[in-house]
């Protein structure tokens, strides 16, 4: 079993064929959008609603990390997101206002066969001033 410690850019690993990956995930809102980041992929999606931007970046997630493990190239999947978003990650975690939910499995609408060989659990955070405007 290949390991990646807790608390490294790299929090996945796996057990016989299946890998496992636990991403977070930020959801702000940015003028008249909804932007959510994967931090441990610096991949972004925005959409009009919160919910279609967590939904897009899962799939967008889902498709990056298919990708580089057909390709054999889980060496290149993970890119920190810059330092600005994971401090405002962290300020969110620490905030008392509701920081959001923890998404486990597939996306809506994808069975777990569509996923395999991996599966991911993301914990999903919304921004300090995303949790005041809302």
């Amino acid at each position: 079993m290949a390991r990646i410690r807790e608390g490294s850019t790299r929090p996945a690993h796996r057990t016989k064929d299946i890998w496992k990956f636990r991403f977070r995930f930020l959801v702000r809102k940015e003028d008249d959008l909804f932007v959510a980041y994967c931090l441990e992929l610096d991949l972004v999606a925005a959409a009009k609603t919160e919910e279609e931007a967590i939904q897009d970046l899962v799939g967008v997630t889902v498709e990056q990390v298919r990708y580089c493990i057909a390709n054999d190239n889980m060496d290149r999947l993970f890119r920190r997101a810059p330092e600005e978003i994971w401090n405002e990650y962290h300020d969110c975690e620490k905030s008392p206002s509701p920081k959001g939910r923890l998404i486990k499995g597939p996306p809506r609408g994808a069975s777990l066969k569509d996923m395999l060989p991996f599966s991911f659990t993301a914990s999903t955070c919304r921004s300090q001033t995303l949790c005041h405007a809302v």
